[in-house]
């Protein structure tokens, strides 16, 4: 068993309540305490005991000691906590200025005129907000949109049928048939038809089909509208002579007149009149040939 001078126990016990006097969480009589029972020890020794109570003192001011210094080096779990709210609290803003910039639209059938058909965008950090940048400055530049009507490159195809009549008043015809444009330059298209006919006339009616190759010139061309003209020459075969007195195949030179209209998700309803004639141009003995006002009406779609 060490020996130890009164002393080292007094120095000892004095260093052990200075730090537990600075641990958080201690209360003030425990200090106090220790001192006491060393001072009552110190100062009133058993000559019985002798040297146990200074081995009893010395294990009790290291036990003490030990104590001490785990209570001091504990962390304060106030401290993670404020921290905690504070970082919650900052996170706040940048939480709520994403979910604020979600949006959602539908993808199909939403009038796209000045708008993406479908958007869906969410800033989640630094980088990604200079992604949605960019993508966002490429829908509002039309990239990766259909192209506005009458482009330069774009192509549509059509739906449409159509009444006509002879312009002696005696024979008519209906057409149904459906059709494609390809604008060579803004707002001039090459449009062929393949269109099935009915012709109800003098002698025996005739049905027949035909392969139309026109071109569409749109001179007056506005967002939502346009005016054109359009012209071409068709291949006509049928079941019976047309006219009655004429052959089954037949050349159909036409021209005319008509209008677009906007519908919206970029469709177009139009509507014209044209000069339609039928001619075999002489390859057979009968020459008759046949002039008609034709109406036809269609819808117009982006490819």
């Amino acid at each position: 068993m060490p020996v130890f001078e009164l002393s080292d126990v007094w120095n000892t016990a004095v260093f052990t309540c200075s730090l537990l006097s600075h641990v958080n969480g201690v209360d003030a009589w425990l200090p106090r305490r220790i001192l006491a029972n060393l001072i009552a020890c110190i100062d009133h020794p058993s000559p019985r005991e002798g040297a146990q109570t200074r081995g009893k003192m010395a294990m009790f001011l290291m036990t003490t000691l030990t104590l001490s210094c785990v209570l001091a080096a504990t962390p304060e779990q106030t401290s993670e906590a404020s921290s905690f709210r504070l970082q919650t609290t900052t996170e706040a803003p940048h939480l709520a200025a994403s979910l604020s910039k979600l949006r959602v639209a539908p993808a199909v059938f939403q009038d796209d005129s000045g708008q993406s058909n479908a958007s869906m965008d969410l800033s989640e950090s630094d980088g990604g907000s200079a992604n949605s940048s960019s993508d966002k400055a490429k829908l509002a530049s039309g990239s990766g949109n259909v192209p506005a009507f009458g482009t330069e490159g774009s192509m549509r195809w059509t739906i449409h049928g159509g009444w006509g009549i002879d312009v002696h008043g005696s024979n008519q015809e209906v057409m149904g048939g459906v059709g494609m444009q390809y604008f060579i330059v803004d707002g001039f298209a090459f449009a062929p038809e393949v269109n099935l006919w009915g012709f109800f006339q003098t002698g025996s009616d005739a049905f027949g089909g035909s392969l139309d190759l026109l071109f569409e010139w749109h001179f007056i061309r506005e967002s939502t509208w346009s005016l054109y003209g359009d012209f071409g020459i068709g291949l006509l075969g049928t079941t019976a002579n047309v006219p009655y007195n004429g052959s089954e195949f037949n050349f159909t030179p036409q021209a005319g007149l008509g209008v677009t209209f906007d519908i919206g998700n970029n469709n177009r309803w139009y509507a014209g009149v044209r000069w339609h004639h039928i001619s075999n141009a002489s390859l057979y003995e009968n020459n008759p040939g046949r002039d008609s006002v034709l109406l036809y009406t269609g819808i117009n779609f982006p490819f």
